[in-house]
């Protein structure tokens, strides 16, 4: 259903999220300071259970120094 392929693809956001942010070395803090999010939001995607907009993913993307689609692979 829409529902779960939604649920599974937050869940490899987050884990893609949380991988390059480890990859560049920068805390959860330090990242959501970044991008003008809190860190509970930035924990709550890095987790799976945060919806979040296209213009969140293009920031953390740009944080990151990744593009938006290789956080959605």
């Amino acid at each position: 259903t829409i529902g779960t392929m939604c649920k599974e693809l937050q869940i490899k956001l987050g884990r893609n999220v949380r991988s390059a942010r480890q990859r560049a070395e920068l805390s959860q803090t330090r990242l959501a300071l970044m991008v003008g999010i809190s860190r509970p939001v930035l924990i709550a995607i890095e987790q799976g259970d945060q919806n979040i907009t296209l213009d969140t993913l293009d920031r953390l993307a740009k944080g990151l120094e990744v593009e938006a689609w290789e956080l959605l692979q």
